[in-house]
């Protein structure tokens, strides 16, 4: 299926030159009375390396037929991530480095989608948001609030992030999964 470069969004799934490439970044130049260029920074979906391209405005690419499958993530042996398909109860077993950026906020029994291409799962989808339980920090200490007033803690699913000076251990908290940050 063909795209036009001002339609391509973060996350749609190109194939060029026979390869797919999940697009991470996007750029729009437009100088004087010249066409427009787009810049895509893209990941290797295969082998994860990045590339950067760039076309004109107008420029027709070949969108990669991705489909979706809802999903619950069971286990890790720690090479390999374990989902359940909600529909067929069909397991899939993916290889850690198919979902690397993914695997911080994989927690027991999380619903996703699996970006299926061509019969194999190339990723997941995460959901916007996740509630994580706060399983160490350090006290929040008065005084200074000239800062945002934020300190590191650690997430049940040992991912670290930033949060208010307030909150302790047990409390949750809601994490952008497209940011990374306490929301």
């Amino acid at each position: 299926m063909k795209i036009e470069t001002s339609d391509i969004k973060k996350g749609t799934v190109l194939k060029i030159d026979g390869k797919l490439y999940k697009v991470v970044d996007i750029s729009h130049t437009h100088t004087g009375r010249g066409s427009a260029t787009y810049g895509f920074k893209v990941k290797d979906i295969v082998n994860g390396t990045t590339n950067n391209f760039s076309y004109k405005s107008g420029t027709n690419l070949e969108k990669a037929e991705v489909n979706t499958k809802n999903a619950i993530f069971l286990y890790s042996d720690g090479e390999n991530y374990s989902f359940m398909e909600n529909d067929t109860s069909e397991i899939y077993d993916i290889p850690k480095e198919k979902i690397e950026e993914t695997v911080p906020y994989l927690k027991d029994n999380l619903d996703v989608f699996l970006m299926i291409y061509e019969g194999d799962v190339i990723g997941i989808i995460l959901p916007q948001t996740i509630t994580y339980k706060i399983i160490e920090t350090v006290p929040g200490v008065k005084g200074d609030r000239a800062q945002a007033g934020k300190k590191p803690a650690k997430v049940e699913t040992g991912m670290e992030v930033m949060v208010p000076l307030h909150v302790e251990e047990g409390q949750e908290v809601m994490v952008n999964t497209t940011t990374g940050q306490v929301g």
